[in-house]
């Protein structure tokens, strides 16, 4: 059955695109799972690639979500010298879908010039680990939010990244997952963006979505969609906190490296957007 329809922008006269940018980031290898091998293409420079050109950061810390579980994963949070916007990334809530674990893995290591940014990568570790989408058995992570502190492991999971979130206070989430090859009776969901309210966020979701359609941004022009299924975090987050969440998806029929650029493509120009690199 279907879980997203599609949304139609009418009556757009203009729309500003922002520039084609390069994320700054340290040089660092991919994780050791990883079958690249820390090399990334000099044909992506143009499409969000990375250069060394280390920022000043205040401080990297972490802690443990579900600490001594079989679910506890890490939080790594990057402060910028400057105040700034707080940013929370949540990356592989499905532990098959790997390329976004891999980006925001890149992104750990990263220097900010402002603000916070919170990095959960990945999310369902447990899943990531064995490389299989959900948490336990048939349960699916990203139709359990909030969750419940006392319910099933998924459950559990859901309401320590929930609550984590409320207590942090983002402006802005970002939720990065892979669309699995289209099927008969589903939305073809890759490559795309997905949102469940534009509130305090159009500009940025039109402008990075022009940019993919203009080839300023991505591999391929992405579609959208929205709102996402009740139960997602973009779903629950966005309504019952308030708090605006992007869910970027990349397409798994494509190579991995593709993939892994293509989230740090997009998480590349929120962060550039909203200031917290410059």
């Amino acid at each position: 059955m279907k879980t997203f329809s599609t949304i139609i922008f009418a009556g757009i006269i203009s729309i500003t695109v922002s520039a084609a940018f390069a994320l700054d980031l340290p040089p660092h290898p991919m994780p050791p799972s990883n079958p690249l091998e820390g090399t990334i293409t000099s044909e992506w420079e143009t499409h969000g690639a990375f250069y060394p050109n280390p920022r000043v950061t205040a401080s990297k810390e972490t802690y443990i979500l579900n600490a001594g579980t079989e679910t506890e994963t890490e939080v790594v949070v990057l402060k910028g010298a400057l105040p700034g916007p707080t940013m929370y990334i949540v990356a592989t809530i499905h532990g098959d879908e790997v390329s976004g674990c891999y980006a925001a893995n890149l992104l750990k290591d990263m220097e900010i010039a402002r603000g916070t940014l919170y990095i959960l990568a990945p999310a369902n570790k447990l899943g990531f680990e064995k490389r299989v989408r959900f948490v336990f058995g048939s349960v699916d992570l990203n139709r359990q939010f909030p969750g419940k502190a006392d319910g099933n492991i998924a459950e559990q999971l859901a309401y320590a990244i929930y609550n984590d979130i409320a207590d942090k206070r983002p402006s802005l989430v970002l939720d990065l997952h892979e669309a699995i090859s289209n099927v008969p009776e589903n939305d073809f969901l890759g490559s795309s963006i997905i949102f469940t309210s534009l509130d305090g966020i159009a500009d940025l979701f039109m402008d990075m979505y022009f940019a993919t359609q203009m080839d300023e941004l991505c591999s391929e022009p992405f579609n959208y969609f929205g709102p996402g299924p009740i139960g997602s975090i973009n779903n629950t987050v966005t309504n019952k906190l308030g708090i605006p969440v992007i869910t970027m998806e990349t397409y798994r029929a494509y190579p991995l490296e593709r993939r892994v650029m293509d989230h740090l493509a997009l998480v590349g120009y929120v962060l550039k957007y909203i200031s917290i690199v410059d």
